[in-house]
């Protein structure tokens, strides 16, 4: 069955500056620089905490279920995207070079994630990029005209799953021939 794709952004808000539960001065929030977003596997490591007055000027806030997407070469080109979870009290503040992604209701967050590191995907961003040399970034506007795929709820799950289950059998191949 063939699913009409949608603009990402009907489905998808881009760099929201709020929190749906928005925290006071001395709320704890996770801290993401750059280096705590692991490469190619979608995941957050190594972050730690930060109060919120310390980081809600000059950072990029984000939240639990968001999507966070490296904007700067090569950065971008190397896949540091990642599902934000897991944050203390489902709140975070982070790099200023990230995009943020904060799907609705009718799109998995997941699903959104392994469409952002589909090849056709990062090749037209890296070839929209704008800046001066060795600061090149995927601009904002990138993503107002980009569509994206949009079966029904249930099937996006069973595509995350599948796609899940590919990536366990490939690390049980890796760490069966280390």
């Amino acid at each position: 069955m063939s699913t009409e794709p949608v603009r990402l952004l009907d489905v998808a808000e881009l760099n929201p500056r709020r929190f749906t539960t928005p925290p006071v001065d001395a709320s704890l929030v996770t801290f993401v620089p750059m280096r705590a977003v692991e490469e190619e596997s979608g995941r957050l490591s190594s972050a730690d905490t930060r109060t919120w007055a310390d980081v809600k000027k000059g950072y990029t806030p984000f939240q639990d279920g968001d999507v966070i997407f490296a904007k700067i070469t090569p950065c971008m080109e190397n896949g540091k995207y990642a599902l934000a979870t897991g944050l203390h009290d489902g709140r975070a503040a982070g790099s200023t070079e990230f995009h943020v992604f904060r799907p609705s209701e009718k799109l998995d967050s997941r699903y959104l994630l392994f469409f952002l590191f589909s090849p056709e995907i990062r090749r037209s961003a890296r070839m929209n990029m704008q800046g001066a040399a060795g600061q090149l970034r995927v601009p904002a506007h990138f993503f107002k005209e980009l569509e994206i795929p949009l079966p029904p709820l249930a099937e996006q799950h069973e595509i995350v799953a599948e796609i899940e289950k590919q990536f366990t059998r490939l690390d049980a191949g890796v760490a069966a021939l280390r």
